[in-house]
């Protein structure tokens, strides 16, 4: 026996044609069909190089003087930048009270970079065992390099060098795929490290895996791949499952499972400039919807290098931009305990940065952590029309309507800051009015704004 997956009351074993017909034939047993191959694409995590000390000087030296929440990001900085997780750390949010659940080659947690990691569980699916590092009886050399680099990007902590985008967030990890080439790599090892995050509670997961070996593109529906029904089950019983999309672009229908589940965010892979690659596997799935959901910088990221104690390296692949998105989501999740899985991927899907114009490349755009949080939001810049110059200090008020009794509408005040920039953030759905107090007593009404979405505005008032 190979695998248990209580979800499905099923097992998966290793038999020769003989046997199947056996056990298909047994009353017991419902259906027998074959597992499939892993693929984590031939571009799933390269190395472009490895980071020298002049370039980590230089990266340091940066951000000397600046205001850096958790000690200076150094090379890290642009990863955490992009996706909104600089002004987040400032908040003060860090993942912490938020378990990770991790879906990988394997993991060697004796880099420096995670001294301070909080463990709650590993497990070894392939082998049936607690260690889930590289094994060099049974495993390649490059086994556990995968996981490691992964994991690193949302926990790894080594100021100047790496700052992950949620360092204080718990973790459990499963090694659930087998790296060596001459062996298939089952999605029942997936699909059991799956279930068992779930039994240990772990909210948010980070799969850099794709599965297409054994399907079509047809097949990509989020129902034909057992992988995928798994995903969407833990969706369903409350999980954040985060999934790269894989790095088959660009042609069309290249995701693969699971990232193909309607709940799941698959993550697509961007450039310093903020553009597709190339690699990126593209959607949409084969039922027609917009696929990946978000992306992030999936080019270049910082992340430690394998089987070393204290090196990093640049690295690229969807396999890199998945766990910045987990990693947003814990943090998301730690400035709002108390949202379903489901508003927190609403959150992350509405605020990213083509929300209004998604499509098959990038999906809803590149996250921001900080949208995410403050989702729904009404925002925008009060500006004077005469020297199109921000002005500061100006007083907005902002009244839900259509409440059962007047004296329950919600009433909301901000001012305009020093660039004229202002925010009502966590908003409840619903319709708004929103007043502008201008100058020498006047007053400017917006009425009817319907929340969510809405798109950042202008205000311009008259000198």
């Amino acid at each position: 026996m190979v695998a248990i997956s209580r979800w499905f009351n099923a097992v998966s074993v290793t038999a020769d044609a003989v046997a199947m017909r056996k056990i298909a034939g047994l009353s017991s047993v419902s259906a027998v069909q074959p597992v499939a191959k892993g693929d984590r694409d031939a571009t799933a995590l390269i190395e472009t190089g490895a980071l020298t000390a002049e370039e980590i000087v230089r990266a340091q030296e940066a951000e000397a003087g600046a205001a850096v929440p958790l000690g200076s990001y150094g090379p890290s900085r642009l990863q955490a930048e992009m996706a909104g997780v600089v002004e987040a750390h400032r908040r003060g949010l860090t993942g912490a009270g938020v378990l990770i659940g991790a879906l990988d080659t394997g993991f060697q947690l004796n880099h420096r970079a995670f001294a301070g990691l909080e463990l709650v569980g590993q497990y070894d699916f392939i082998y049936n065992d607690p260690d889930p590092s590289y094994n060099p009886a049974t495993d390649p050399v490059s086994q556990a390099g995968h996981g490691t680099g992964c994991l690193s990007v949302i926990v790894g902590y080594d100021p100047g060098y790496l700052v992950g985008i949620a360092p204080r967030a718990a973790v459990a990890v499963a090694k659930t795929e087998d790296d060596r080439s001459e062996t298939e790599v089952e999605e029942d090892y997936w699909i059991a490290g799956l279930e068992w995050l779930e039994w240990l509670g772990a909210e948010v997961v980070t799969s850099s895996l794709t599965y297409r070996d054994w399907y079509e593109s047809r097949d990509f529906d989020g129902e034909r791949p057992l992988i995928s029904r798994a995903a969407q089950r833990a969706c369903e019983l409350g999980m954040i499952i985060c999934n790269s999309a894989g790095n088959g672009g660009p042609g069309a229908i290249t995701i693969g499972a699971p990232a193909d589940a309607p709940g799941v965010l698959a993550i697509g892979a961007v450039d310093s400039t903020g553009r597709i690659t190339r690699f990126s596997s593209r959607g949409p799935s084969a039922d027609g919807r917009i696929k990946p959901d978000v992306a992030a910088l999936g080019q270049g990221v910082v992340c430690v290098t394998p089987l070393t104690w204290g090196e990093y390296g640049r690295w690229r692949g969807t396999s890199l931009s998945c766990p910045i998105v987990a990693g947003v989501a814990a943090l998301v999740l730690e400035a709002h305990p108390d949202w379903p899985a489901q508003m927190v991927v609403e959150a992350i899907r509405a605020t990213a940065d083509r929300a209004f114009m998604p499509d098959n490349a990038a999906g809803y755009g590149i996250v921001n952590a900080v949208a995410a949080i403050d989702y729904p939001e009404l925002s925008g810049r009060i500006i004077n029309g005469a020297t199109t110059l921000g002005m500061s200090g100006v007083t907005l008020e902002l009244t839900l309507m259509g409440a059962p009794h007047p004296e329950s509408n919600h009433l909301s005040i901000a001012r305009s800051d020093s660039s004229g920039w202002f925010k009502f953030a966590n908003l409840p759905g619903g319709t708004y009015d929103l007043t502008v107090k201008a100058a020498l007593g006047e007053s400017v009404n917006y009425p009817s704004l319907t929340l969510p979405p809405s798109l950042p505005f202008d205000i311009v008032l008259r000198p």
